[in-house]
This record gives structure tokens, C-alpha cells and sequence, in this order.
């Protein structure tokens, strides 16, 4: 028992819970769900979701771990290599989520059962594609009852995505601040006059909203409702969100490589130097920070079974998370995260969601062509950068960009230069405190140079 550790986002559901036994998640399922968890298997849903690789699957095990007087059975689920949130997600993340938890829905009513809730948390990204992870979302289906859960889609998928529609994509990040769905009164606000004269706009926030406020004031009867109409609304849902487009923008980053003051020789001059290092140093698991469209992100996944590429730039990631789909490339997980401010631990005690620093304990990191922008442009002390990275890895692959670059010399154009210690002997005297340099490379005709280190014990 003192093993096994209840996991604190596990808390809200009677119908059981996660909890963590040496080093592996399991989920309880309590006797008080045991008739629905029946009916899931009984009913060929389960069966159906697995095999189209829509919901996790799980190991079911007769053993009472938690020895609970609550216990119906325990199930091993197959586990999650990096676990990420819905705010670290970009646009086309969260609309395949919103997609497959419709599409979740309705097989689940043909089979008879519904989904009690429909939050973004309830999926997880493995080999590239969304998967619906809580096995405990399911329950037997009431025919005259509507969707229970079709406010919280709304707020919890819908809303975000018009938000980035009608807006900008920017505005995925207030799911951090609005962790169980935007609410419909904020998004009414929001959206723009023009947005009303879109039907599904209307109907699914602007009426709903005004019918909320009203059933809030008063008491009001529960409309007649049926299979046919719940479907109806699930495939104009599908219909609605299938829809959904960003307009193409430019922004800083998403052209970086065709607009880079650098030349080609360079781009591929480092790409072989830093392909050649990856052979040399097999890794499991590799985080490419500022990963930009994902080039180097693309030559890693060939050698690591996990690169998790982040950037800041909200079309960078949708761009590369499209590259991956289009390819059938399943080994990269494009997130939303500035290393400068990377996800903090948040919910309930701060324990529900941890941080993106927790989870990222990695084989290798890549920070190319970003040690100028965290100690020039964010003011970020050498020593603070070398001692993050060597908590994060075992391995660095690191660019150091000097002062006489063009890229620098743009970045104090029109600053004081308050940066006398950003030399090459700097660089190198402070990493070697918590790093071992393996190789050191000039990239091609610059005066760039690339270094491979491996952390010290």
C-alpha cells in the first residue's frame, strides 16, 4: 500500500480512479460503476474503439491493489509516453480531439451507451493521433435524456476553436485559465458581430447562452427528447466543427528557414552535423526546443522513439502537427510551450496537471539557434540556461549564435548592449560546469558553432 500513489487529478468521479504502483498507471473501477463497465464491454463498444484505436486499451486484472472495499476490478491501460493538456495544444490538435469525442459519442449510442462528460482531458496524443483515455466516461444511455455533457463540449471544445477562428489562435492559451471550458457568457462577448450570422454560431453559443441565462432565473421543463434528435445534433457538431479553418497568416517564425539571413549551406550544413550526432548518440526520448516548422524535429524522429517538439509560434506547431499527419510520421508530439515560460503545475494544490518541466525528463535536448534569444533577448543568465537544460537531459545538442552574427547584431540594434559576457569563452566555461563537451563544430563558412555535450555525473 505504501507503494501505490491515488493520482490528484483523480478525485471527482465515484465511479473509481487512477492511481500510480511501481511506476506504472492502473484504474480502479468501483462497484458502483460496475454495470456500466459491463455494458461497455458486453455491447462490443469497447472492443470497436480498441480496434479502431479510438480509446486506450486497457489489461483487466483481478486483483484488488488498493485492497478497497469499493473495488470491482483493476485495469492496466497501456501507457502514455508523454503525457500533455489541451493549452499546450494547437488549433488542430483540439479539433481532431473535438472530433473524436463525437465520433466517440456516437458509436457509443449505437451500442446503447453515452459519454457523461466531454472534456479535452479525457484524451491523450500516442503515436500522433488523439485517444480517449478515461474508460469510466461511458454509462448506459437514456433514450428521453439529452447529452448531459453537450454544455461542457461547447465551452470545452467549440468555443476555443471559434475563438481561434474568429480571432486569433492565440487565445487557446486561456484554457489554462479556463480549465473546464470557456464559459458561453464570456464567449458571446468575444466574438465578433459578424459571427452571429453564422448558423452553428448561433445556435450553439448565442442561443444556448441565452437559454442558459434563462433556465437560470427559471425553473423550466425538460423538452422531449430522442435518439434521432441526439444524433442529429452529434453530426451537425461533427458537421460544424469538420468546418473549422485558420486563415493563413506569416508570422516571426513560420518562414524562418526560407527567409533566414543565412544561407542554404548553412541550413543543411547544420542538418548533416546534427543528423550525424543523432546516429552516433541513440536516445529514446528528445525534446526539440524552439523546434520552429520542425526540421531538425523530422531528421530526429528517425533516430528517437519520441521527439516532443515545442515552439511558442501557434502556426509553427499546427503546421508541423499537419507535416505529421499528412506523412503518417507517429513518433512526434508538437506542443504549444515557450521554454521561457513553460506550462506551471495547475489545478487542485497545483497537483492535478504537473508541469512541462516535470514531465520532461529526456534522452536529449536540442536548443539550436536559441541561446541568443533566452540570454539577449529575455535577459536569461548563461548559467541559469546551462543549469535547466542539464536537469532536463543526459545529452545537448546546442547552437551558439555570437555577437557578430547578423541575427545577434539585429536583436541590439536598438538596445543597450548589456550583454559583455555572451562570448564563445563564457559559453563554454559556463556549460562546462554541468556538461562535458564531446564535439565542437563550426557550421559551415559562419561563425556559428554546434556542441554535443553529455551531462556530467
Amino acid at each position: 500500500m505504501d507503494k501505490i500513489q491515488k493520482h490528484p487529478a483523480s478525485y471527482r468521479d465515484p465511479s473509481g480512479f487512477v492511481f500510480l504502483y511501481e511506476g506504472k498507471y492502473y484504474r480502479q473501477v468501483n462497484q458502483c460503476f460496475k454495470h456500466d463497465y459491463i455494458l461497455l464491454k458486453e455491447s462490443g463498444l469497447y472492443d470497436r474503439l480498441v480496434k479502431e484505436k479510438k480509446l486506450i486499451p486497457h489489461i483487466e486484472l483481478d486483483e484488488d491493489l488498493n485492497q478497497s472495499p469499493e473495488w470491482h476490478c483493476t485495469l492496466l491501460p497501456e501507457q502514455i509516453r508523454f503525457p500533455s493538456w489541451p493549452y499546450e495544444w494547437c488549433f488542430g490538435q483540439l479539433k481532431d480531439a473535438a472530433l473524436l469525442t463525437l465520433n466517440i459519442l456516437k458509436e457509443a449510442i449505437q451500442h446503447g451507451m453515452i459519454l457523461k462528460d466531454a472534456t479535452p482531458f479525457n484524451i491523450q496524443f500516442k503515436n500522433g493521433r488523439p485517444v480517449f483515455i478515461d474508460t469510466l466516461s461511458f454509462e448506459k444511455y437514456d433514450v428521453a435524456q439529452p447529452w448531459i455533457a453537450y454544455r461542457q463540449f461547447t465551452e470545452s471544445f467549440i468555443v476555443p476553436l471559434l475563438l481561434c477562428v474568429y480571432r486569433s489562435p492565440e487565445m487557446l492559451k486561456l484554457l489554462q485559465v479556463y480549465p473546464d471550458g470557456i464559459p458561453l457568457s464570456l464567449a458571446s462577448k468575444w466574438l465578433p458581430l459578424r459571427s452571429r450570422f453564422n448558423f452553428n454560431v448561433f445556435l450553439h453559443i448565442f442561443l444556448q447562452n441565452r437559454i442558459a441565462q434563462k433556465s437560470n432565473r427559471t425553473s423550466a421543463t425538460q423538452p422531449a427528447f430522442s435518439r434521432t434528435k441526439l444524433l442529429n445534433i452529434v453530426n451537425n457538431l461533427s458537421s460544424f466543427v469538420s468546418g473549422m479553418q485558420l486563415k493563413k497568416v506569416k508570422t516571426t517564425w513560420n518562414h524562418y528557414y526560407d527567409e533566414t539571413v543565412l544561407d542554404e549551406k548553412y541550413v543543411n550544413d547544420k542538418l548533416s552535423i546534427v543528423t550525424a550526432w543523432l546516429k552516433e548518440i541513440p536516445v529514446k526520448t528528445l525534446l526539440d526546443t524552439g523546434t520552429n516548422t520542425g526540421l531538425f524535429a523530422k531528421a530526429a524522429a528517425t533516430h528517437a522513439e519520441t521527439v516532443i517538439a515545442i515552439d511558442s509560434d501557434t502556426d509553427c506547431i499546427d503546421s508541423l502537427y499537419k507535416h505529421c499527419k499528412q506523412t503518417g510520421n507517429t513518433n512526434i508530439l508538437p506542443l504549444l510551450i515557450d521554454i521561457c515560460q513553460p506550462t506551471p503545475s495547475t489545478g487542485w494544490r497545483n497537483e492535478e496537471r504537473i508541469s512541462f518541466l516535470s514531465r520532461c525528463g529526456v534522452g536529449m535536448v536540442l536548443a539550436l539557434a536559441i541561446i541568443h534569444h533566452l540570454v539577449i533577448g529575455k535577459n536569461v543568465p548563461l548559467q541559469q540556461v546551462a543549469e535547466t537544460l542539464s536537469s532536463l537531459t543526459e545529452y545537448l545538442i546546442i547552437e551558439f549564435v555570437p555577437k557578430e552574427d547578423e541575427k545577434v547584431k539585429r536583436m541590439i540594434l536598438h538596445r543597450k548592449d548589456i550583454f559583455p559576457y555572451y562570448t564563445v569563452k563564457a559559453f563554454e566555461d559556463t556549460f562546462s560546469f554541468f556538461f562535458e563537451v564531446l564535439h565542437k563544430v563550426r557550421v559551415g563558412d559562419t561563425e556559428r558553432l554546434l556542441f554535443l555535450m553529455k551531462k556530467k555525473n
